[in-house]
């Protein structure tokens, strides 16, 4: 069974993931998959809050057993049992910075794929211990080119009044 699962960070309307993953995968080899593919690093205390459909937090999961089962004894076929759909990664513990998960349900799976695989994304990586997300082609929106082409404040050029412009090309009388 293959689950999709939609990657979100709080402090970005831009950035975001789609990630097919294998039910039997756990979540520490997920959080590795998760991580490396970010450009985080990988061997850091992280925690995982999973919440069922109301929002109520009904697992807590980590690299120890915090009462909920450990990341590597944990599935994602073990979360869609407990009705676990939406799960926030926290990867920084001291400034509580998170990835949001959302299981967005069953896919079907793609016999020539290998899993984990990005099915789609939008947005740059996010810096790990950034405070801002900065995404330069979104945020700071340019005039497309039909605007700068045929803007119509902006009449041709030519120059200084009076002045010819030497357009390289050869005049009329000299082609016989």
């Amino acid at each position: 069974m293959i689950y999709k699962l939609k990657v979100t960070i709080p402090i970005s309307k831009v950035f975001m993931r789609e990630i097919a993953v294998r039910s039997d995968m756990n979540l520490f080899q997920f959080n590795r998959y998760l991580l490396g593919e970010l450009g985080f690093n990988t061997d850091q205390l992280v925690v995982y809050y999973a919440s069922d459909a109301k929002g109520k937090c009904t697992g807590k999961y980590g690299l120890f057993d915090l009462g909920d089962g450990s990341l590597d004894k944990v599935t994602f076929a073990d979360l869609a049992a407990r009705e676990q759909v939406a799960i926030e990664l926290v990867y920084d513990l001291r400034t509580k910075r998170v990835i949001n998960i959302f299981v967005e349900g069953e896919i079907p799976a793609e016999p020539r794929m290998s899993y984990p695989a990005i099915v789609a994304e939008k947005g740059h990586n996010p810096g790990e211990f950034s405070n801002k997300y900065e995404d330069y082609l979104y945020e700071n929106p340019v005039r497309g080119a039909s605007a700068v082409i045929f803007d119509e404040d902006d009449e041709e050029d030519d120059g200084e009044e009076g002045e010819e412009i030497y357009d390289g090309g050869l005049e009329d009388d000299t082609l016989e």
